[in-house]
Formats: C-alpha cells, structure tokens, sequence
C-alpha cells in the first residue's frame, strides 16, 4: 500500500466500478456522490465497522471472506427492516505493508455479493493505520409501506426464525479449534465454517415479510438469539417471550455436535453472528407467512410467543428455564 498510495486505489477502484445509474447519479471521482432516489417512503441507512483482532482474525479469514462478509452483515441490517439495498460507501483504515494482492481479493469478493444485491458503492475513504479498519455505510429503500421496527411486538405475538441457529457460533469454535470436530465429516465442517465467514443475509425474506404488512417486530440476530430477542422485548415496552427448546431450528451439523455432547444446546443461542431474522407476527399470519417463506426460498420456523412476563423463559424437555441472564457479545464486556 505504501507503493500504490491511496488516491493510486482509488483510481483503480474507480476504473473497476460501472457507471452511475438508476438513483446514484454521481458515485466515486468527486467530493461527495449524489444520490437522488425515487419518490416514496424514504432512505434506510446502516453502518457497521469491522477492527481486525475484534471482528475478524486474517489467520483463517481470507481476503475474499472477509470481503463478502463485510458487506452481508450490513445487508442483514436492511434486511431486518425489509430494505431494499441500494448503494454502499467503503473506508478502509490500510496498514501500509498490506499486499496489494489481499486488497484486490477483498475488493473483488466485496463487489460479486454487491452486483448480487444490486448495490452500487458510491464513494468512501481510505487512511493509513497500524491495524485493519473497515467500516461501510448502506443505503436502502423500502418498496411497500414502512419499515419493520423492532418495538411492535404484541403480547401473544408467534415469535419465528430463518434458517437455523448456531451454525456461526460452531463455525467460530471449530477455525479457532476450541472444539473438535471429528465426528463431523468434512462436508459438514466446512459448512459450518462458511456459516461463520460467509453468512447470507435475508434480503428477499426481510423485504417480503414487510411488504406483507404482517410482521409486528423484525431484527437480525448479530448478538446472539437471546440478547437479541431481548433487545425486541425491550423495544416493544419490556415484554416477555416463552420459547420451545425443541422448535428451535439446528442445522445436521449442529445437532450431531450437540448430541455428541461437545456443547450445551444453550450456547447456541447466545453465540451470535447469525444473521438470521427473527420476527414476530399474529397468530392469524401463520398461513402467509409459510407462503413467504416458500416464495423467499428460506426455513422460517415458528419457536415460541410473545407475553407479558417481562423474561425470556425456555420449555426443554418438560422444564421450564429463565434465560434472560444468558447475554450476547458486548464490546466493552467481552
């Protein structure tokens, strides 16, 4: 990088992208780009950040990893409020020995899942640091009606989940090789460790479900199941939620690991990076929300209800369990 330099980056970043169209109609080359959408119900904006050593290890993430999953957690945002993703700004903190190869790769991997979500990267900022610092800023439209917030839920509100739970989590354990991973095939291992590097973000299923009109309260599981589905309850006016144990969706890989023995099944909802959506509707919406769910072409499962007891209680096996203390990841305590 310090050969290249950063407006010799940028240049080439530039030559790479296709030109302004649609909505953006000045992107990278001036002070600041222009974005003039389409009339209707206003701008979605989400913004993360990504510090080498906190959110990511290069020792088993590659450029290209982290590259897509820089921009999915931050389409799983939008997608948690039924956005439409629309374009992107990208700053990198650079360290000044960092191959000009690594970059190309992140760069290349960044813009395949933005061409994929029809997301132009409109501008953004580069610096020199002494460790890797990424942070990148997505626009976004809703189609139909409002957003989906996350403080709408009712009591007796179902509460549902994508896909399946904790598959990032074992991800994480196994490239860190805190647990192992031998009765896993490697068919098996190596999913759970693309769940962790390469999460999808619902884009399809968020924009449905909020154009249905028929989801009271959506959020992307980032933090951890529970923490999560905390920080709804609060939102919504300090409520409660009871949970099924058995209804909780677990991939092949997770649960042969849980039947193993090689961890509690109540870690799995406390792990994070899910990027799962989990929403709540009336019961009365069971029926749509199955047809959504086949049209989006994702497992929408139905795990528990909203009440008005102001803890997150789980039935397992018969018993019922608080698991409100079960806290996610917190920057400043973890």
């Amino acid at each position: 990088m310090a050969d290249w330099g950063e407006f010799g980056f940028i240049e080439a970043l530039r030559r790479r992208l296709p030109p302004a169209s649609g909505a953006l109609r000045i992107g990278v080359g001036d002070d600041a780009s222009w974005w003039r959408p389409e009339s209707g119900n206003g701008i979605l904006t989400t913004t993360d950040m990504l510090v080498a050593g906190i959110h990511f290890d290069l020792s088993y993430t590659s450029a290209a990893d982290l590259g897509y999953k820089s921009l999915a957690v931050n389409l799983s945002d939008l997608a948690a409020m039924g956005g439409r993703p629309a374009c992107a700004y990208l700053s990198l903190a650079l360290p000044a020995q960092l191959q000009k190869v690594w970059l190309d790769e992140y760069i290349a991997a960044f813009l395949q899942l933005a061409e994929a979500h029809n997301v132009q990267l409109a501008g953004g900022d580069t610096v020199a640091a002494s460790e890797l610092v990424i942070s990148i800023t997505l626009n976004g439209l809703v189609s139909e009606g409002n957003p989906v917030l996350r403080s709408g839920a009712e009591i007796g509100d179902d509460i549902y989940v994508s896909g399946s739970i904790g598959d990032s989590f074992l991800g994480l354990q196994l490239l860190q090789e805190r647990i192992a991973g031998s009765v896993l095939d490697s068919s098996k291992i190596a999913f759970l460790q693309a769940r962790h590097l390469r999460p999808s973000p619902r884009v399809g299923l968020g924009c449905q479900l909020a154009a249905s009109g028929r989801v009271s309260a959506m959020l992307d599981i980032s933090d951890g199941m529970v923490a999560d589905l905390g920080h709804l309850l609060a939102a919504s006016g300090g409520l409660g939620a009871e949970l099924d144990r058995a209804k909780i969706p677990l991939s092949q890989a997770a649960l042969k690991l849980v039947t193993a023995g090689h961890l509690d099944c109540r870690d799995l909802l406390t792990g994070g990076e899910d990027y799962e959506l989990l929403f709540t509707a009336n019961p009365d919406a069971r029926a749509e929300i199955a047809e959504i769910a086949i049209s989006a072409e994702v497992a929408v499962t139905r795990i528990g209800r909203i009440t008005d007891e102001k803890t997150i209680l789980m039935l397992v096996n018969g018993v019922t369990e608080e698991l409100s203390g079960r806290r996610g990841y917190d920057h400043f305590h973890d």
